[in-house]
């Protein structure tokens, strides 16, 4: 399985195989429930939900599952990407519109389908936050209801792709650009001013957030920051202070990837939250 959620799609961006998606998230394939679940549920398998997206000429491209070391991993939640691969329907230069469907087979989370979008330049995922995201709760009728999620989905996609056009269209000011880093640095650490034991951002945080990596994202539009902004925080491109037993003082280490699957949507969806505020 991999070991965090940005090393879970093919290097060329294709279409993920059956074979290596059961690499990737086991849990996908789950054809029961957990144990610890009655009879009154009723699951909806992520296995039968695959077909309906390549009905809709959606394929899988990434696949990712919550890690877990006990016997219900392979009821955990997980998640899938799905994009058109060969007709880019709504493909804007670098940045490709996706579905992203998150699932679990042991009653902690509803069927879940969000728009996003996949950027080739820095290879990063997207979630669209608040209007892009749908819910559906596991029961015996979902199946008609997730193909009606699924086409709202879909008709949504032109929608987001035209709110990235204008995050592109505003330039953002230094002081402005450094506002979005330092919220969207507090989605993932608090800022550090006591000596509780944790991870915290810092001054030099927010700076290495903002920092131009590539030519491609050495300009000032919302949407390049936001990306510059996203790539670090997920990727943990960015120094912060770890206080522990050891180091009641704190010590400076660069952050740790998000590995966790439910965090990389919440934080992603936050992101795009505060960049729409800041550029509304």
């Amino acid at each position: 399985m991999s070991k965090h959620v940005i090393f879970s799609r093919n290097v060329n961006n294709t279409a993920l195989s059956t074979e290596r998606i059961q690499q990737l998230s086991p849990a996908v394939f789950a054809t029961t429930k957990h144990d610890r679940l009655t009879n009154r549920y009723v699951a909806l398998h992520t296995s039968d939900l695959i077909p309906v997206m390549q009905d809709y000429g959606y394929s899988p491209v990434q696949a990712a599952q919550k890690k877990s070391r006990n016997a219900g991993a392979e009821h955990s939640a997980h998640m899938l990407a799905f994009a058109r691969t060969i007709d880019t329907d709504f493909a804007q230069g670098d940045v490709r519109p996706e579905i992203i469907l998150y699932n679990s087979h042991d009653g902690s989370s509803s069927v879940k389908l969000f728009a996003g979008a996949f950027r080739f330049i820095c290879s990063n995922g997207i979630v669209a936050g608040d209007g892009f995201q749908s819910r559906l709760y596991h029961n015996k009728s979902a199946m008609l209801g997730f193909e009606d999620m699924l086409r709202n989905t879909v008709a949504n996609l032109p929608a987001m792709m035209e709110r990235i056009n204008a995050l592109r269209s505003v330039q953002l000011s230094s002081a402005a650009a450094y506002e979005m880093a330092k919220r969207s640095v507090n989605t993932r650490w608090d800022m550090f001013d006591a000596q509780q034991k944790g991870v915290y951002a810092i001054e030099k945080t927010i700076t290495d957030v903002l920092a131009v990596n590539r030519n491609e994202d050495n300009f000032t539009d919302a949407f390049t920051v936001f990306n510059r902004i996203q790539e670090s925080v997920i990727r943990g491109k960015a120094f912060v202070k770890s206080v522990t037993e050891a180091t009641p003082y704190g010590s400076i280490r660069k952050a740790r990837p998000v590995n966790s699957v439910k965090e990389n949507i919440r934080i992603n969806g936050a992101l795009w939250n505060i960049a729409e505020e800041m550029t509304a």
